[in-house]
């Protein structure tokens, strides 16, 4: 299991910070390891009910959230925007 350090963008921040993963995560772990550590810090909390989607930069499709790193081909630094569905 490879850690990856790659560049994140969560909605409502002003930019990308790195975040580090392993390349079996799922695309959920990503965001759930992306939120806990920007989400009251950088970023105000979202509201309980809200879904987050995760997408590579460029692409509108989103990654499903069973996918791994490693699966979704997410290489090293790759800039990757998580934002609220809908």
């Amino acid at each position: 299991m490879a850690e990856i350090p790659i560049a994140c963008n969560l909605q409502g921040d002003y930019g990308y910070k790195v975040i580090v993963v392993n390349e079996d995560d799922t695309i959920a772990e990503v965001i759930r390891k992306t939120t806990d550590q920007l989400v009251g810090v950088l970023v105000a909390p979202f509201p309980p009910d809200t879904v987050l989607r995760a997408k590579i930069h460029g692409p509108d499709e989103p990654l499903a959230d069973d996918t791994t790193v490693k699966g979704a081909n997410i290489a090293q630094m790759a800039a990757v925007v998580i934002y609220v569905e809908g």
